[in-house]
């Protein structure tokens, strides 16, 4: 309750630093310092190597598969990101998500289902390659219902004034 939630759900090769470069310059500001990251990856073989990316970029990682298992039996984990490392649970990470980035859409892999996020009324993030999904992306950018960025500095700048400005991260939803 006392913490907020940034996710990237279904991320690809390639987007997993450039979400974590966010989400440092973020931590670097002390009105984001409650503010924590949940990076689940699209596809389970990747697991492992985005759980050494994170700790490659310098942030202490929370498994779910081991929270979920029992394995992590620290009272409640508070390290900064969180890997959702298990299949079936993004639904559950966007139910408790401040905002949402749908990931496979800042590297030319066509996009993840942004209307999950936004049918949740979750402010929600995604990039330029959605071809996968242009029907869906036309209807949500033409009513304001998601925000669509072409890197990482245009994802930091939303993820910011949606964290920084609460009434305009509910028109995004």
């Amino acid at each position: 309750k006392d913490q907020r939630l940034f996710v990237a759900g279904g991320t690809g090769p390639g987007e997993e630093k450039i979400i974590l470069d966010v989400f440092k310059k973020l931590k670097a500001e002390p009105k984001f310092s409650d503010v924590r990251l949940a990076v689940v990856p699209r596809k389970p073989e990747r697991f492992d190597e985005v759980a050494s990316l994170i700790e490659q970029s310098g942030f202490s990682i929370a498994r779910y598969s081991q929270i979920k298992s029992g394995k992590d039996n620290r009272p409640a984990p508070k390290d900064p990101v969180i890997l959702g490392d298990t299949m079936g649970d993004l639904r559950k990470f966007y139910s408790i998500s401040t905002i949402v980035f749908v990931g496979r859409s800042l590297v030319p892999m066509g996009g993840s289902d942004m209307m999950e996020s936004t049918a949740m009324g979750i402010s929600t993030i995604f990039g330029a390659f959605t071809f996968n999904f242009k029907q869906a992306v036309d209807a949500l950018l033409a009513k304001n219902g998601a925000i669509e960025v072409n890197d990482g500095d245009e994802l930091f700048a939303a993820v910011k004034k949606c964290l920084s400005d609460p009434q305009y991260a509910k028109l995004i939803a």
